[in-house]
């Protein structure tokens, strides 16, 4: 399953998307969370927030791992340098936010304290060992929040980038990660 030159692997695409539909799911439930309305439903909305959050890290830490033992696949003839810079870019600080928040996120409801809750209702997922207190909470909590924001706005950058190669430099870039489609020829 080694990437080749037009296309990216099975497991990437299979990885790529299904990460993008849990960030997506996991931005809802933490809204979900924030504005419950009862301690029940907040800690349902916590767990569920949390059990996706670390199968965001975990699939994460697996993306980059594959990454490293398959390359990306050759950016297109012709592009410019600045454009490459960019793309890389991006998907570095992609790995270190897809990392990182989940980290934060699970930081910051560890030093405050937060319940410890099961992944999925069945896997174990102790609090991490972290000193606890409310001020450390909220800087880790804030830290993580601003993560999740500059996710958005470099998934934003991501998406662009893909549509402008696609329907202006009317090359692979984009038909190479998705699933159902083959590479211009």
């Amino acid at each position: 399953m080694r990437e080749n030159r037009s296309r990216y692997s099975t497991v990437s695409i299979l990885l790529h998307w299904t990460i993008f539909v849990l960030i997506l799911a996991n931005a809802t439930f933490g809204g979900w969370m924030e504005d419950a309305t009862t301690p029940a439903d907040g800690l349902r909305y916590f767990a569920l927030h949390k059990s996706v959050g670390i199968t965001i890290l975990l699939l994460s830490l697996i993306r980059l791992g594959w990454r490293f033992a398959h390359p990306w696949p050759p950016f297109p003839g012709g592009m410019a340098q600045w454009e490459r810079i960019l793309a890389r870019g991006t998907h570095i600080l992609f790995y270190v936010l897809m990392i990182g928040a989940p980290l934060l996120g699970w930081a910051a409801a560890s030093a405050g304290g937060a319940p410890e809750v099961p992944l999925y209702g069945a896997v174990p997922a102790p609090n991490l060992p972290i000193a606890q207190g409310k001020e450390l909470s909220e800087v880790l909590g804030g830290v993580h929040k601003l993560m999740v924001k500059a996710i958005y706005v470099v998934l934003a950058l991501h998406v662009l980038g893909a549509l402008k190669h696609h329907f202006l430099d009317r090359d692979e870039v984009l038909s190479r990660m998705l699933p159902l489609f083959r590479p211009r020829r």
